[in-house]
């Protein structure tokens, strides 16, 4: 069939070829170049009004960085790695991390803004609302341009989780198959946010989602679950105890459609000799299966697997389910694989709320995410250290989860942490949670922890000392991208040749040293060298701030 849009644009194209003979003038021919090309791009996918932004603009003439507020440090966890908040706009943020942790992160949960219209979304300093014509692609602009320094950010393995309603679910779910790549879409992770209304007559919405993505799905892996009832295997046997308990099902189904098998309708001899087709009959019935092959059933029946059962003259056939599986010498138990559709108690927006004023005895925070579905959804990356990011961490839940499981299993998981600090949230809300979950608060105890505190703040383009006062801020980042404090016990930082002569001097000074950064300007000695050789040493990279000082001229 004719692919009718495409031929009235090869009519509109063949007509601005004509129209380019006709003026030859330089105004004219960019004009009808910019119409070509709006005619030529992509006509497939999600298209909106691209919007920029005043934190965009902001950065034509500053430079961000971080500076570390240093009585909000927190240090409750000694040898520990650091977590970090970052208070700012979080695109200023990003733009650090890309410096400091591309192709790092292994899992970034966020949960934006849901642009509800009502007044839930700001956009250059403006409440966005459902009167803004344009709502939907300042929301779109404004996404975009964080979820591609995301993907730049995440491990090869790494995954992304987007919390998100159905008022652009559908929007930002053709965006992700662009930034991320259709073939590594994973799941759309449904979860019950609400009870609903039982009042009027419109179909009242009671799910929120989470949309899932790999980095590169090739290397993704997503861990199983444990059986929830896992009580149920009581039975034992003396020949597989090392498998634990174990429950009898059914060998037997009744099925429909495409999933019956006449292969698998055989009769199975009981112990009396008696022959039995699925379904408990003698006879062969239409839709019934086993469901093993009948050489596996020989297999199960020599080794105790199956198990027959006689009731009112009618026999039925059984397998062992056991509690554990796969390795004969060393088994493990049963899992299952983690569903799209989240049964995970405890997980509503009430309870979210409800926690929270736990933990400040007030509502300091709308709509917080519940600490079960966090809890639910980190433990499907199948390590028990890596680095988390929440660009978007609002009253902190990621953070407290991030702890909580920690304090589960013994874990080394990680955090960072971004958000603005409108009306105080990052210091009020945000921080304080993350002060009190590590101090313990009423009769919650503490979760031992390390916390940094950094701001984004602005260094300007056109300083005349632009080298020297982004080398001011070199310390945070060399923090952050290590999860280290500089304390010059353990980890040493060298921006000068004095300083490295009297490091070189005094280095019996330092017991416990565990790792030296070094600027690159310092001129070493072949003693030096050798000193630095024999430890964990670094050259403070260029990557942090060479771009913008070759941008400025400064360097070549």
């Amino acid at each position: 069939m004719a692919n009718l849009s495409q031929q009235k644009r090869e009519k509109m194209l063949a007509f601005l070829e004509k129209l380019k003979e006709q003026h030859s003038d330089d105004e004219s021919l960019i004009a009808i170049g910019e119409i070509e090309r709006e005619l030529k791009a992509k006509k497939y996918g999600l298209v909106w009004e691209e919007h920029e932004e005043a934190v965009d603009v902001q950065m034509r003439d500053n430079i961000p960085v971080f500076t570390e507020v240093k009585e909000r440090e927190i240090s409750a966890d000694e040898g520990g790695a650091y977590n970090f908040l970052l208070e700012g706009d979080n695109l200023h943020s990003l733009y650090l991390l890309e410096k400091t942790h591309k192709g790092k992160i292994d899992v970034i949960y966020i949960d934006p803004p849901y642009n509800t219209g009502s007044k839930d979304f700001v956009y250059d300093d403006a409440l966005v609302d459902s009167l803004d014509n344009y709502r939907h692609s300042k929301w779109l602009s404004f996404i975009k341009s964080r979820l591609e320094i995301a993907h730049m950010l995440l491990k090869k393995n790494g995954i992304i989780l987007i919390s998100i309603n159905d008022i652009e679910l559908y929007a930002l779910k053709m965006l992700c198959d662009e930034i991320f790549g259709e073939s590594n879409y994973l799941a759309n992770m449904i979860w019950q946010s609400t009870p609903g209304s039982n009042t009027g007559e419109d179909v009242k919405t009671v799910t929120e989602y989470v949309l899932l993505y790999a980095r590169d799905r090739q290397y993704c892996k997503i861990a199983t679950q444990e059986i929830a009832d896992i009580e149920k295997y009581k039975n034992q046997d003396e020949y597989y105890a090392r498998r634990g308990g174990y429950v009898l099902n059914k060998l037997d189904r009744r099925m429909t459609g495409q999933h019956y098998s006449e292969a698998l309708n055989y009769a199975i001899t009981m112990p009396d000799g008696t022959r039995v087709f699925p379904g408990s009959s003698d006879t062969k019935l239409e839709h019934w299966n086993w469901r093993w092959s009948s050489s596996k059933v020989e297999w199960g029946i020599e080794n105790g697997f199956i198990t027959f059962k006689k009731s009112k003259e009618k026999w039925s056939v059984y397998f062992k389910q056991y509690e554990k599986v796969n390795n004969e010498d060393n088994p493990i138990r049963r899992t299952l694989p983690y569903q799209n559709l989240m049964n995970i108690e405890g997980a509503n927006s009430a309870r979210g709320t409800r926690e929270v004023m736990d933990i400040f005895s007030k509502k300091a925070f709308d709509y917080p995410k519940p600490l079960n579905l966090l809890l639910h959804l980190l433990k499907m990356f199948p390590s028990n250290d890596f680095t988390v990011l929440d660009f978007f961490a609002g009253s902190g839940t990621t953070g407290h989860a991030i702890l909580k499981l920690n304090a589960e299993d013994g874990g080394h998981r990680k955090f960072i942490l971004c958000t603005n600090n409108e009306n105080n949230i990052c210091e009020d809300v945000t921080y304080e949670r993350i002060k009190r979950v590590i101090n313990g608060y009423g009769d919650t105890e503490g979760i031992p922890a390390n916390l940094k505190y950094f701001k984004t703040d602005f260094v300007g383009k056109e300083s005349e000392e632009l080298s020297d006062e982004l080398l001011e801020h070199i310390t945070e980042m060399i923090e952050l991208e290590h999860g280290i404090k500089v304390d010059n016990r353990k980890y040493v930082m060298i921006m000068s040749d004095e300083e490295m002569d009297e490091f070189e001097q005094k280095i019996a000074d330092y017991p416990e040293l565990k790792a030296v950064f070094v600027n690159s300007d310092v001129i070493l000695s072949a003693s030096q060298q050798e000193l630095l050789d024999t430890l964990d040493s670094f050259v403070i990279p260029d990557y942090y701030f060479e771009f913008e000082l070759r941008e400025a001229g400064e360097i070549w």
